[in-house]
């Protein structure tokens, strides 16, 4: 999902290696005319960029349709490149014979291994055979099945929200639902217990900051150590589930593992891992993303309430405007051009899909978030055969829960100063709200 690492993991888009932003080189793309890719690039990791990246992917579409850095790397900010990037299997994923070659020591670090080695990073036929082992979750029947107790657990949500905002107190979103609504439903769903969702959540949140384009040391280690706790979690459910069986993910993955040697023991606990945290992670993100937007445009707020049968078309445009993952990058496969720009074989080429959801070329008045929006799908669930699995059972929870929120808190109002997070994973640090 993240851009090129560099050769520890840990190098900048604007060349620094210890996490530092140069303000001398941001103040002079800021106030530059006629500026480089890397300086743009290097806006994305200060606190301005995180809060908010759009303004510098605008001026990265003006520089060119795909912008090549010195390093050779090639950043797209259109829709329909972006499309094309991650829908043409001329481009590979950042898998693990690629990083043998630029990142060598990637295999020391647990938090590395366990991401890269898992589906998302894989390429035909080790992708084709983990997805459709796994891909029986998800099928419409058994979705339409879920659906039910993920409104169930929405309300549970909105309950914990109630009960926590009570005494007129602030309320931390991003917390809140990061211990309930989207744990609850993939917890359910692999058959991680209710009563191991807190056990785990620091440990996910670590371990998914190897994917960011800044890493530095400190941050890795905590990855590493993540990793490790959690690798020990699943390879005990999983010893769980072989003793006894019961009806969920986890079960029917060890079954497969027992019975036809469909995966590597290996395969299965990156599969539950990967799974799991993209669940929860970049669930939360979406939710409190697509709330934020909300209070930030209380007409289009009113129109859900008054016209819920727009919740659908609420959640595609949340989507588009702030999605979860900003930023996905393939390896060239052969010698090809896309976006004008001609991108030879092993060349790294990033999507940059919070740009492409605001190309003027695809949306009518980008910048605009209105919930009434028809047309072109946007490219937040990636596409190709690495397209989300778990993009039903996102939209499902989404759709269960915005419109419930606006209209049982109608006063609902940010409360002190929201903290953003990441530059590939879009989210909230904390995300303060009150209940009017």
């Amino acid at each position: 999902m993240g851009a090129d690492p560099g050769e520890s993991g840990e190098e900048r888009a604007d060349g620094h290696a210890d996490g530092r932003v140069d303000g001398r080189a941001v103040e002079r793309a800021e106030q530059t005319p006629e500026v480089t890719p890397e300086q743009l690039l290097a806006l994305l990791g200060t606190p301005e960029g995180r809060a908010d990246p759009y303004p510098v992917y605008r001026r990265l579409r003006a520089l060119a349709p795909a912008c090549r850095t010195a390093r050779g790397q090639v950043y797209l900010t259109g829709h329909q490149d972006c499309a094309d990037l991650v829908r043409d299997p001329a481009f590979r994923a950042q898998g693990p014979d690629w990083m043998d070659r630029v990142s060598p020591g990637w295999r020391e670090r647990p938090g590395k291994v366990a991401t890269i080695e898992a589906m998302l990073f894989r390429d035909p036929p080790d992708h084709t055979r983990l997805r459709r082992l796994v891909s029986g979750a998800f099928t419409a029947r058994r979705l339409a099945a879920l659906t039910p107790e993920v409104e169930r657990l929405a309300r549970r949500a909105l309950d914990g929200l109630a009960e926590a905002g009570a005494d007129g107190g602030t309320v931390d979103l991003q917390a809140l639902l990061a211990r309930s609504l989207p744990v609850s439903v993939i917890g359910t769903l692999v058959g991680v217990p209710e009563a191991d969702w807190g056990l785990l959540q620091d440990s996910m949140s670590a371990m998914m900051q190897v994917v960011e384009l800044t890493v530095d040391e400190a941050a890795l280690a905590a990855a590493d150590r993540g990793a490790e706790v959690l690798m020990k979690y699943f390879a005990e459910l999983v010893a769980e589930r072989r003793a006894r069986p019961t009806e969920d993910l986890a079960s029917a993955l060890v079954a497969i593992r027992d019975t036809d040697g469909g995966l590597s023991e290996e395969e299965l606990l990156q599969t539950l891992l990967l799974l799991f945290m993209a669940g929860v992670d970049t669930m939360v993100n979406h939710l409190v993303n697509a709330t934020a937007a909300f209070l930030d445009h209380p007409e289009q707020a009113q129109l859900l309430r008054t016209e819920p049968a727009l919740g659908p078309g609420a959640v595609e445009e949340a989507l588009r405007y702030d999605p979860p993952i900003q930023i996905l990058a393939r390896v060239a496969g052969q010698d090809l051009t896309i976006g004008g720009a001609e991108v030879a074989a092993g060349s790294l080429v990033v999507g940059l899909l919070g740009a492409a959801g605001r190309d003027p070329a695809r949306y009518p008045d980008p910048e605009r978030f209105d919930i009434t929006r028809t047309g072109a799908a946007s490219v937040a669930f990636g596409g190709g055969m690495h397209h989300c699995l778990g993009a039903p059972l996102a939209r499902i929870e989404s759709a269960a829960f915005l419109p419930g929120l606006l209209t049982r808190f109608p006063g609902l109002r940010p409360a002190g100063p929201a903290v953003r997070r990441g530059m590939v994973l879009r989210g909230f640090a904390q995300f303060p709200v009150a209940i009017r």
